[in-house]
């Protein structure tokens, strides 16, 4: 009997010593660094310097087409673009730097804009840390003109044409610079409005076109794609929806996107770069839960504190009234408050 009762005592002992050994294995790694960012990581890229230099390059959204910076129309700094670099900027929680020189001109020329802004990108000092292209192969894709600059007069023209776009991103692929670029999303609502008919390319291309993105993107670990074709779809819905870490509505941010269906508005502008981190975070540090303990964060995503940011740097202590836009067209951010 004693015997017995001597290995019951001695299994309770081994499997509470594997116990212990257990949950010291789950000290021994760091609070601050989620297990997928330990075992997932891309290898050579350090999550302390990912966001330490970012660069926005890219067309007319990047750009800030037709979004003003949340203050009041007599303000001076509200004739300034709000661009998504000049949005980062104002937006970074962590210590960095954002530049950016996305153009809302991308469209008349992407072959010679893309490329410029590609060797600006390699130019820069000091050295680019990782770069949101969200917007870059819009216009490879979209367009009446072809490579050659003769208009389009067959959908396979506008395949080359994004293997001219993919080309000048391979450059900065090949520099090994972490890389995020968005797929083509589907603007056929905004013909009519912002686009003519022959610059919008048939679904089926589109198509195509993001199965390209994907494949060209797949095997290379240093490029995130983004999923701009459903931020847009997401966007435009009035229904709910998460991106980065947090949840949005109309109801509750105000509109998403402006009223030429092609471009976003403030609030919108601080999904598309919630988004756009969020891409970077599950492609390069292996984080696919942005609310994840250890989680980096690198900008802010909620769009009313973004926009109070925006007015303290204004300097001026005053506000747009609650429930204004940015653009003071009444759709916009909801519920900044008045200062």
């Amino acid at each position: 009997m004693n015997e017995h009762i001597h290995r019951s005592r001695l299994r309770g002992l081994s499997a509470l010593a594997l116990a212990l050994s257990f949950v010291a294995l789950l000290v021994a790694v760091p609070a601050a660094m989620p297990v997928s960012l330990a075992r997932d990581a891309t290898p050579g890229i350090d999550p302390a310097t990912l966001y330490a230099h970012v660069h926005v390059m890219g067309a007319s959204a990047s750009a800030g087409f037709g979004v003003r910076a949340p203050l009041p129309r007599t303000h001076p700094a509200r004739l300034e673009p709000m661009t998504v670099a000049r949005l980062a900027s104002m937006a970074r929680v962590s210590a960095g730097e954002v530049t950016g020189d996305a153009s809302g001109l991308f469209f008349t020329n992407p072959g010679v804009m893309g490329s410029a802004q590609v060797d600006a990108t390699l130019t820069q000092e000091p050295r680019v840390t990782m770069v949101f292209a969200d917007d870059f192969l819009f216009w490879f894709v979209y367009g009446a003109l072809s490579a050659d600059r003769t208009p389009i007069k067959d959908e396979s023209q506008r395949l080359q044409l994004l293997e001219r776009g993919l080309a000048q991103l391979n450059r900065i692929v090949d520099a090994g610079v972490p890389l995020v670029v968005g797929d083509v999303p589907d603007m056929s609502l905004a013909v009519g409005k912002m686009l003519s008919k022959a610059q919008m390319p048939k679904l089926e291309t589109i198509a195509l076109a993001n199965e390209r993105i994907r494949a060209w993107g797949k095997d290379k670990p240093r490029v995130a794609i983004l999923p701009l074709a459903k931020l847009v779809d997401d966007l435009r819905s009035g229904q709910p929806f998460e991106a980065g870490r947090r949840s949005w509505s109309e109801e509750a941010d105000g509109a998403l996107i402006q009223r030429d269906q092609l471009h976003p508005t403030f609030a919108g502008s601080v999904a598309l770069l919630a988004c756009t981190e969020q891409a970077a975070n599950e492609r390069f540090l292996g984080v696919r839960q942005p609310n994840a303990p250890g989680a980096p964060v690198a900008f802010e995503h909620d769009p009313t504190k973004v926009a109070e940011r925006v007015r303290d740097a204004a300097g001026d202590g005053v506000g747009v009234k609650s429930g204004a836009s940015p653009d003071g067209t009444g759709a916009g951010v909801k519920g900044a408050p008045a200062r």
